[in-house]
């Protein structure tokens, strides 16, 4: 390893392990494809590996969701290297080893650290911290990509930090780059304080807390916290995996910036995957959502149009539901925003939502139908979708207003039942399922025989409730049974029979499913 002469002197520098320490323990075996830290696995790669994760998470998830990610990677990394640190040199001084963060840092080819001041008191839980980063890879990535930044861009090394000293105190330790060289700084510069110092009212502790930080066992042991954290994650999990059928689609059209056209059945998410398109496209920007000939629609549309027209739109959605029952006036004016929109290259994006497939949307014009539906979408049922079932089903579970303490989980058995079902309501009937069963919950659990319980206390669906039917493809595929000489009453009897074995003999899921009551289902079975 080649050291440069006038920087040998400044390996022996500071606490231990030294700069020196740490090149020593290293360990290079090119021959068997490994690097070794004092027996720990390290990995040489190049600077741009960090800068493309960041720009990827960046256009998929937007800036603050890429930063909350990134920050949330160099917290844990940090813890990781702190425990790291007081395993491989056990006999360190606690203050040596809270201090060898920086010089770990500096040896990996991340940042160079100036420290600035560092006051700490272990036992006090006491700590404050000022530091410059000299050459930070974040930083020099970013500016030779993009130029210059508006807001600091050093989100995983400022994780990394707090992650790092967090592990010596019981109080959270944050850190905040109050200079960043991307945004034209002679350097980097971050403060750290404890958690209680900083203000548990200041915005950046609040996002930390509820959106960095996403389990019980990362928050530091002094700090009360509810579910808030839990739910703010585990929604953005659910609304993923709702998409998730058309997710990639979805990108497509988002980085192409065409309109979409989202069809599927009533609680098959279609709302969700256009919000998702919308955060795709606008991460910070307003997404306005009318129903289809309400009054709403044409002035939705007007203030959009005079956006444009100002150049004050800094990316905004319109989404219409039931676009299908769209009134022809409003169709053309949305086919005149569409016009408008891609002359003028504004950052506007059309949605529309129907229940109805593409080729049974008579009511709209040929002109607007073609517009939208470049790449038509259709969210799939749950019924279809069978394998995503019990994930779904534990994500629904999670309530905003409960504790820790108060979130329940499905068991085998219960999740086997769930992937059975077919869900005609979708993501609403399995929601108000798994919460009604959660009421009867024992010991924070749902077993089978509880959500069979649920599911039998379901409330009847509604006539307006049921899906339309198509009497002519229906008549189509049962007319050669009739005409073999099947009568009604026996084609009846085999439907109620087959539905009970399908339902592995269980008369009420039969019964459910047939939109009869178990006792009327058990008469005719009998008769």
């Amino acid at each position: 390893m080649k050291i440069q002469a006038d920087q040998e002197q400044l390996l022996h520098r500071g606490g231990r392990p030294t700069l020196a320490d740490l090149v020593e323990k290293l360990t290079f075996s090119p021959a068997k494809g490994s690097i070794e830290l004092n027996g720990a696995r390290m990995v040489l790669s190049r600077v741009t590996f960090g800068a493309d994760l960041q720009d990827e998470l960046v256009r998929r998830f937007g800036e603050r969701e890429a930063m909350v990610l990134m920050l949330r990677l160099g917290y844990r990394n940090g813890r990781e290297d702190a425990e790291f640190i007081r395993r491989a040199w056990p006999n360190l001084e606690v203050g040596d080893a809270f201090t060898a963060g920086t010089r770990l840092h500096m040896m990996t080819g991340t940042v160079r650290v100036e420290t600035l001041h560092n006051d700490f008191d272990f036992r006090n839980d006491r700590f404050s911290g000022d530091f410059l980063w000299h050459g930070s890879v974040e930083a020099t990535e970013y500016q030779r990509r993009h130029g210059r930044a508006l807001t600091p861009v050093c989100w995983a090394q400022t994780g990394y930090a707090a992650g790092y000293a967090s592990v010596f105190f019981r109080k959270l330790i944050l850190y905040k780059e109050v200079s960043c060289a991307a945004m034209g700084d002679r350097s980097c510069r971050v403060i750290g304080k404890t958690i209680d110092d900083w203000g548990k009212d200041d915005p950046f502790v609040r996002m930390f807390l509820e959106e960095v930080l996403v389990t019980r066992a990362e928050m530091p042991s002094r700090t009360k916290t509810t579910n808030l954290t839990r739910s703010h994650s585990s929604e953005g999990v659910l609304n993923n995996l709702i998409v998730a059928p058309i997710r990639r689609e979805l990108d497509q059209l988002a980085q192409a910036r065409l309109p979409a056209l989202i069809t599927g059945a009533p609680g098959t998410g279609r709302r969700i995957a256009a919000e998702w398109l919308h955060g795709r496209r606008f991460p910070s920007g307003e997404m306005i959502a009318v129903p289809a000939g309400s009054a709403q629609v044409m002035p939705a549309i007007e203030a959009l149009r005079t956006a444009m027209q100002q150049k004050s739109t800094k990316g905004q959605s319109l989404m219409i539901d039931g676009i299908d029952q769209l009134p022809p006036d409003q169709q053309y004016a949305v086919q005149d925003l569409l016009r408008f929109a891609e002359a003028t290259a504004a950052p506007v994006l059309v949605v529309g939502l129907s229940t109805l497939p593409v080729a049974r949307m008579q009511g709209l014009n040929r002109s607007l139908l073609h517009d939208l539906a470049v790449m038509p979408l259709s969210m799939p049922p749950l019924v279809a979708r069978r394998d995503d079932l019990p994930a779904l089903a534990e994500l629904l579970l999670v309530r905003r207003d409960q504790t820790a303490d108060q979130v329940v989980h499905l068991t085998a058995d219960a999740n086997e039942l769930i992937a059975a079902q077919d869900w005609t309501g979708n993501l609403p009937q399995l929601r108000s399922t798994v919460r009604r069963a959660a009421l009867s919950a024992r010991d924070g659990r749902i077993d089978a025989d509880i959500l069979r319980a649920a599911l039998d206390d379901a409330p009847a669906a509604a006539a307006g409730d049921q899906p339309t039917v198509d009497i002519h493809a229906l008549w189509h595929l049962l007319q050669p049974m009739f005409d073999a000489g099947i009568g009604l009453d026996s084609l009846v009897s085999m439907i109620e029979h087959h539905a009970v074995d399908q339902a592995g003999g269980n008369v009420s899921a039969a019964a459910r499913q047939l939109g009869l009551s178990r006792a009327k289902l058990d008469y005719r079975l009998r008769d």
